[in-house]
């Protein structure tokens, strides 16, 4: 549908918005709403912080490994190596947000794309983020099997500020967010079980080479040489006795899955 902000159809969509925002459908009619301009083919809404991301809102009719892997993959630790986790985190912010923009240069050769991505999300995400507080920010993500458009995310940021007021209006009537009910996150608790093993730069490191950055981007992120970033992933392979970033990831969360999918 061509999107004209002076047109009828549009200012009745939002009347009808600000009409829902109390009820609990308010979140699958504003998708409703963005799917009649542009193709979405599965959301989520999350409230993302330093500690954990809490599950807001998901379409009832997601089957049930959907559902599954949202709870007890993404939830549980896979959201430590989202790009827009990882951007929001470094820069916590309110806006509109598109994959292509802030993905790191190997996301498509990272695990976090083959093991969920690829499968869940599919193609294309962009993302509405409303900054809550200091720490949390609520967040609206569309995924699509097709590539958004330029035509398609111009048009989505066009209409961030209305999009983002009635996010921030919902909030008032929000009363449960803690609809996550998968194990807590187990990054640190996987980080506390090596000790002393792994340096707090090693650390650091380690998030970002998951998240499927370069050498060169991870020196950028930390102010230090591409050389001293290859020195570090050479010492944090040899600590962890592995070879590759397949057996890191493994490492940090293949095993919380594995537990999961045999309970």
């Amino acid at each position: 549908m061509p999107f004209d902000l002076h047109g009828l159809a549009w200012h009745r969509s939002i009347g009808k918005l600000i009409l829902q925002l109390d009820r609990p459908a308010f979140w699958s009619s504003l998708v409703r709403v963005l799917n009649a301009y542009v193709p979405i083919d599965n959301w989520v809404v999350l409230i993302f912080s330093n500690q954990q991301v809490e599950v807001v809102s998901f379409p009832e009719v997601a089957d049930a490994q959907e559902v599954d892997a949202l709870l007890h993959r993404y939830v549980t630790g896979l959201y430590l190596l989202d790009p827009f986790y990882i951007a929001n985190r470094e820069q916590p912010q309110s806006g509109f947000f598109h994959l292509l923009d802030i993905a790191p240069e190997y996301f498509l050769e990272t695990e976090y794309y083959h093991q969920y991505f690829a499968q869940y999300i599919s193609t294309d995400e962009a993302q509405y983020n409303v900054q809550l507080d200091a720490d949390r920010t609520l967040c609206i993500s569309i995924g699509s099997k097709t590539r958004f458009s330029q035509e398609q995310i111009t048009m989505l940021d066009l209409i961030k500020p209305w999009v983002t007021a009635l996010m921030q209006q919902r909030m008032n009537f929000e009363i449960d967010v803690e609809k996550n009910h998968g194990e807590p996150p187990p990054w640190q608790e996987t980080l506390a079980q090596l000790g002393a093993q792994l340096t707090t730069r090693e650390s650091d490191v380690l998030r970002l080479l998951l998240s499927g950055f370069s050498n060169k981007e991870i020196a950028g992120k930390l102010s230090l040489s591409t050389e001293t970033i290859k020195v570090h992933r050479r010492n944090l392979y040899a600590k962890l006795n592995i070879k590759s970033q397949s057996e890191l990831f493994a490492r940090f969360f293949m095993a919380k899955q594995e537990a999961h999918t045999a309970s």
